[in-house]
């Protein structure tokens, strides 16, 4: 209510300072979401909700939130969309949680160049990929990545901060409807994340863990 100006207009000094407030408070929201969704994955009690969904209104509603984070750092994000894209069955929610997390980790990590997402189908199957031209991931580090608590060392991702959890809990969202996730990457050529999911996700696949 402060940073809003409810009690009218601060100095700017303090509103720095709440603005700061209100970002590690975010953050800290962030990280206990990430703790309970990973509890629940490993007590398996995360269940997923099937339902018919829209694959391009999940890009676009991903975009929507995204899109003032790459203006901010100036780069260039754009989404692609193929057309024709079939009607999807599975946890249109979820899916959206993995995007995100992709694009805010692309966008969070790339200084200069461009993020893009792009949605298709192959082999019956959507692909969904995330594309920057940030700093890449080394060879040893790309399955790191996906474990729990795990992030590349070094000081630029010590400098840009995360939990380590982001990755590791997409990773279980996407293989509980039935897909797989990957990331193809070169140190100082950005990197792609690539998810493919099934278009009509099984109901028993619901209680995998």
């Amino acid at each position: 209510m402060l940073v809003d100006g409810i009690y009218g207009v601060l100095p700017e000094r303090a509103q720095g300072v709440l603005e700061r407030v209100q970002n590690n408070g975010k953050h800290l929201l962030a990280l206990i979401n990430d703790v309970l969704d990973l509890a629940k994955i490993e007590a398996g009690q995360l269940a997923l909700t099937l339902e018919d969904y829209s694959l391009p209104e999940v890009v676009r509603s991903v975009v929507t939130a995204t899109e003032p984070l790459a203006a901010a750092k100036g780069l260039k994000f754009t989404a692609i969309v193929a057309d024709g894209m079939p009607m999807a069955h599975g946890d249109a929610r979820r899916v959206s949680q993995v995007l995100l997390n992709l694009a805010g980790n692309a966008i969070k990590f790339t200084d200069a160049g461009e993020v893009e997402i792009t949605a298709s189908t192959a082999h019956g199957q959507f692909v969904l990929e995330v594309r920057d031209t940030g700093p890449g991931i080394a060879d040893a580090d790309q399955e790191r990545i996906f474990g729990e608590f795990q992030q590349i060392d070094n000081s630029d991702t010590r400098k840009k901060g995360g939990t380590g959890l982001g990755l590791a809990i997409s990773r279980r969202m996407v293989e509980m409807q039935g897909g797989v996730i990957s990331v193809d990457s070169v140190p100082g050529a950005g990197s792609t994340f690539r998810v493919v999911l099934p278009v009509h996700v099984e109901p028993v696949l619901e209680e995998a863990a």
